[in-house]
């Protein structure tokens, strides 16, 4: 169903100035802004509910983009307000609102488990520039650092907030506060990592 969504997206061919401002090539780059540089087979499903499947699909996280493949070419998936669902490698992706500070932004995340509660994971993936040459050290070439997860929750439909630690995810619970921290507690479950968190939220969404 290539043909379906290079009809109905909006895409923009990718080159290396997606990534750079200056010179450099993405070949001189160490590292990859990509969870996994090859392009894997997926399903699309977009809020209006049109689907697309047996598309070649990867996740950048340098600059926040689905990305797919057509005769070789790379695209990034536009608008990405569209994509309801990405599924492929066994991730699920969506495109969803959470809270930065007092603002509400959109990225996308993976959603680890849904339902009135949804866990997800926002990644990241810094470039580090080219280090300038120093006395008694080597210097650094330009690199894409090692992807950051942040993990985040969306009670109810509401935009997602960041967890950053138990307090802070056992005051999302609202009324269920006491519940899920005897639970937590009863259980010895850590309140980080996909493990921990993804069985306090299946727990929450059980009650």
């Amino acid at each position: 169903m290539m043909n379906g969504l290079m009809d109905n997206f909006r895409f923009k061919k990718i080159t290396e100035g997606t990534y750079f401002r200056n010179s450099i090539s993405l070949s001189d780059v160490e590292g990859t802004p990509f969870l996994d540089e090859e392009f894997l087979p997926g399903k699309i499903t977009t809020k209006d509910g049109s689907v697309y499947t047996e598309i070649p699909l990867r996740y950048n996280g340098y600059t926040d983009d689905l990305e797919f493949q057509k005769d070789k070419d790379n695209y990034n998936i536009d608008p990405k307000d569209l994509v309801k669902r990405a599924e492929f490698g066994g991730s699920v992706f969506g495109y969803m609102e959470y809270l930065e500070g007092d603002k509400i932004k959109s990225s996308f995340f993976e959603i680890l488990t849904e339902g009135k509660a949804t866990l997800l994971v926002k990644y990241s993936v810094k470039f580090l520039d080219k280090e300038q040459v120093k006395a008694y050290a080597e210097p650094k070439p330009a690199r894409f650092d090692t992807p950051v997860k942040d993990h985040y929750l969306s009670v109810g439909g509401a935009p997602a907030r960041l967890i950053t630690n138990k307090k802070g995810l056992l005051e999302m619970f609202g009324e269920k506060k006491s519940e899920m921290e005897s639970y937590i507690s009863k259980n010895k479950i850590s309140a980080k990592g996909d493990d921990g968190l993804t069985k306090i939220v299946v727990h929450y969404n059980s009650l």
